[in-house]
């Protein structure tokens, strides 16, 4: 039994599995099993793993026949035996003291608050696409996050959710915590609630820093905002308390854009002056310039016109983001 499991989510990930895993292995604290889930990958994830498996026997393998990330995590969770339990996706990497930082500031705080898990904070990898680097410092920002754990951080303190934490196994199991495999997006933000319904507190931590490669283009980026959105619904039918004002700006936004679209038909037929075309298109305008703005900003900060993919990405985020919420409504 070791101290820490860590649960690795897979499904054709073989760009990426390997350093997820080595970077596993050299972690300071050595205790540790790595439960690598794998979603019937059908490229060559699966037999990366077999071969680094054979290298090191902390390396276990299971098949998550469902392929789902929630169910994938309920199959480590069931094999698990160890004192805490933290997870990874297989398109990410650690430092080698990741762990070490989540265990120590577990132990220290725990007396300090009721802890029901602690979370590390999303880095951009160097060698990243230029386009994901954008994605990454757009998410950072109050703009772009969306009120998710994405934004960054100076200091460890409680939040609503958290994204690869580290948590105490007995109290998942006293508790009857685990992931709700209806939930295809948004798994780890109900997770962490059913935590917090229980009087739990979570936290995030800044120096806990896992770095996520990103999608490489802007259709694959959206779809991925549009699948958020789809989830966030369901965790807000699910929570209502969960939902947030900022959380239905997008979709508010999807629904306004209809009349500037129908003011701008009247216009053209002459129904009404530009005055109240002008009226009706000034948030849009509005929008273009915050979108403007924050992009030269990352631009600015980064010192690249590489990054100036931001000003497409920042709708991307919206728009995906909203139309999904939407088809979560209309569809319920």
């Amino acid at each position: 039994m070791a101290v820490i499991d860590i649960i690795v989510g897979v499904k054709n990930e073989e760009e990426y599995i390997e350093r997820c895993i080595r970077s596993l292995l050299k972690q300071t604290i050595q205790d540790i099993n790595i439960l690598a889930v794998d979603g019937l990958s059908d490229d060559k994830t699966r037999e990366i793993v077999q071969r680094l498996m054979d290298e090191d026997g902390r390396i276990q393998l299971f098949e998550n026949e469902k392929e789902t990330i929630s169910t994938g995590r309920n199959i480590g969770l069931n094999a698990s035996t160890a004192d805490y339990i933290a997870y990874l996706d297989g398109h990410a990497f650690v430092d080698e003291d990741w762990l070490e930082i989540l265990y120590t500031s577990f132990k220290e705080l725990e007396g300090k608050y009721r802890l029901g898990g602690i979370g590390s904070t999303y880095a951009s990898p160097e060698d990243d696409t230029p386009f994901g680097k954008t994605v990454a410092y757009c998410v950072q920002t109050s703009f772009g996050g969306l009120g998710t754990s994405f934004t960054e951080e100076k200091e460890i303190h409680p939040v609503e959710t958290v994204a690869f934490a580290l948590y105490k196994r007995s109290i998942l199991v006293n508790e009857g915590i685990n992931y709700d495999e209806k939930m295809t997006h948004c798994e780890d933000t109900d997770f962490n609630h059913q935590l917090r319904n229980k009087g739990y507190v979570l936290l995030k931590h800044p120096e806990a820093l896992v770095y996520q490669y990103r999608r490489k283009n802007i259709g694959k980026f959206f779809m991925q905002m549009f699948k958020y959105g789809e989830g966030r619904y369901k965790l807000a039918s699910k929570y209502r308390e969960t939902l947030k004002y900022y959380h239905l700006i997008p979709v508010l936004a999807i629904l306004y854009f209809f009349f500037p679209l129908i003011s701008l038909i009247l216009f053209l037929i002459g129904q009404i002056n530009l005055f109240y075309l002008v009226l009706v298109w000034s948030p849009v305008i509005l929008y273009i310039i915050i979108d403007v703005l924050y992009t030269l900003n990352i631009m600015t900060r980064q010192g690249s016109l590489k990054h100036a993919s931001a000003l497409m990405i920042f709708p991307a985020i919206h728009i995906g983001y909203g139309i999904g919420f939407l088809k979560g409504l209309i569809t319920k």
